[in-house]
Order: structure tokens, then C-alpha cells, then sequence
């Protein structure tokens, strides 16, 4: 496997004199190269990968220290909002079915070292958002909170959130009060996360004059601008990273480097992998110390150092 060393100054383009995210390393992981794997998520506890296609099916695991990767599911659209327990051992996701050409998803739940799936939630027209912490899922349905315990290896959780987007409003339910945030006035939001100190959610507005990415806190207040950061993420507790998207007719991405920001708007930073210009659908570990993302079919991991 080969292994890239980068200094920063080689694969930053745009940073501030004073840098704050320093790479160390990129290497890509062993058995994906050119494979067509996407949206890489990482474990709470930093120590395997999940991943799928370009159109969400299925997920693979990937053992970070091993370098071992197995199937956990071949369903519809399972890649997409995936979350996992805090300690790694159950996985929630959605499914996808068409019944009379009428889609329906369902959330569903797979035990890591078992294989065992349950349904979580029963199929329906509806697409709900939820949150997996503390070991139980909060499902935000018919504007209140249904909650259910699936796995003991839990942490304190002193406030259960849901973040979701209804009819393009941003919305969080804190233990089962519903409130419409829309911290930019009514708009079309989307790609909302909460940080993993429960502090403050990041989002994006796609449209009018408030277009970006922000950082706001609980109560939807106090948002800062980021700019502009596709598909945001957390990095830590302190930094955003994500996309810089660039298009050449809206269909196409001709360059799309990583970009990463303080929360307070400061630091922003490009960084680019050498020998690779579209740079898709970076996450990162709740430690804040490593970055995945997708290029070419391949995943890589890149090792960072929060200065």
C-alpha cells in the first residue's frame, strides 16, 4: 500500500498565516481502491469505518486496525443518515422498498459482531428523522418524540435532540418540545448536525441572500457564517469539514477540495490531496484527529493534528 506523506505546505492552497489543522498523513485504505465506495462515516470510538455506494446501498465495515472489511447490509439507501452507538456495537439505518412502485422506508438496526437486523421502525411513506445516543433512538414522528432502547454501551446523555428539516425548516426537538429554529429567517435549509458536545448544530441555507454554511447554538441563536461548506461535518468539537464544491454545467464536479473552519468563522483552510481533484463527502472522527473521504472509487483516511 502506498502511503502519503504530505507537508502542509504542499497540500494547502488557501490557509491564514496561523494554521490550526495541521495533516500529517493520507493513505488509502487497503481492499477499496477504485471499488466505487462513498460516504465513509466514522465510528464514535474512531475504530472502524462505515461505507457505501455513490447511491447509498448497503454498508461495509471497515476495521481500522486490522484492515479487515466485511458486509453488514446490502439494503437500499442504508448509507445514508447512518448513525451508531456509542460504543460501536449496533448500527441504525434506513431501508428502502417500493411496494406498487410507492416507496416506503423503514429504520432498521444490525448488531456489528452478530449480523442480526431488526426493524426498528415499521416501513411508511414518511421519511423520519432521528438521533442514536445514549443508547436508545429518538425518532422524530408526527411532531413528537418515539424513543426506544436498543444497546446497553452507552454514555450520560443529559438532553435527547433530534435535528431534522420539515418543509425546508430547520427543527430541533429537545425531549420532546418541538421548535422551528430558522436562525436565517424562512428558507430552504439542509445538511443540519449536531456537535458531538450537543453545544451547537451546523447547517446550510441553499437559497437567497443568506446563502451558506452556519454555525449556530441550541436555541438558534448566535449563528455565525462559515461561508460556503458542502455536506458539512463535525471535526472535534471546535471545526467544520466538508466540501468545496465546484461545478462546471450543475451536473458535474470539476475540482472539490476539503475545506475546514473554526466554528467562529476564523481558520478557514483548503487543503488540497495532491494528484486528486474532487475530493468527495469528507467526515471525521469525533476526536477530531482523523478525516475520511472518497476519491475515484477509493477511501482514504487522512491523519490531522488540531494545532
Amino acid at each position: 500500500m502506498k502511503k502519503l506523506i504530505i507537508a502542509l505546505m504542499a497540500c494547502m492552497m488557501t490557509t491564514m498565516m496561523n494554521a490550526e489543522i495541521k495533516v500529517l498523513s493520507i493513505e488509502p485504505l487497503k481492499g477499496t481502491e477504485n471499488q466505487g465506495f462513498y460516504h465513509p462515516k466514522f465510528s464514535p470510538k474512531g475504530d472502524y469505518l462505515l461505507f457505501s455506494t455513490m447511491s447509498y446501498k448497503g454498508l461495509m465495515m471497515y476495521d481500522l486496525a486490522t484492515q479487515e472489511m466485511k458486509q453488514l447490509t446490502g439494503a437500499e439507501n442504508a448509507g445514508y443518515e447512518t448513525q451508531i452507538s456509542d460504543g460501536g456495537k449496533v448500527v441504525v439505518y434506513r431501508d428502502v422498498e417500493y411496494v406498487n412502485n410507492r416507496r416506503y422506508t423503514s429504520i432498521k438496526r444490525i448488531v456489528v459482531e452478530t449480523g442480526d437486523i431488526q426493524v426498528v421502525d415499521e416501513p411508511s411513506r414518511e421519511k423520519y428523522a432521528f438521533d442514536f445516543s445514549g443508547g436508545t433512538i429518538h425518532i422524530a414522528k408526527h411532531k413528537m418524540i418515539r424513543s426506544k432502547r436498543l444497546v446497553t454501551d452507552i454514555r450520560p446523555v443529559e438532553a435527547n435532540y433530534v435535528v431534522a428539516i420539515e418543509d425546508m425548516n430547520l427543527v430541533l426537538y429537545t425531549n420532546n418540545v418541538r421548535k422551528v429554529l430558522n436562525p436565517q429567517g424562512k428558507g430552504s435549509y439542509v445538511w443540519p448536525v449536531i456537535s458531538p458536545d450537543k453545544k451547537h448544530i451546523v447547517y446550510t441555507v441553499t437559497q437567497g441572500d443568506a446563502f451558506g454554511t452556519y454555525v449556530c447554538d441550541m436555541q438558534g441563536e448566535n449563528a455565525v457564517s462559515l461561508g460556503y461548506i458542502g455536506a458539512p461535518q463535525w471535526l472535534g468539537n471546535e471545526y467544520i469539514v466538508g466540501m468545496l464544491d465546484l461545478w462546471d454545467d450543475g451536473y458535474k464536479y470539476t475540482r472539490s477540495p476539503i475545506v475546514t473552519s473554526k466554528i467562529d468563522g476564523t481558520n478557514r483552510q483548503v487543503i488540497e490531496v495532491p494528484n486528486h481533484e474532487v475530493i468527495l463527502y469528507p467526515t471525521a472522527s469525533v476526536k477530531g484527529d482523523m478525516i475520511a473521504f472518497e476519491t475515484e472509487g477509493t477511501v482514504y483516511v487522512m491523519k490531522v493534528e488540531i494545532q
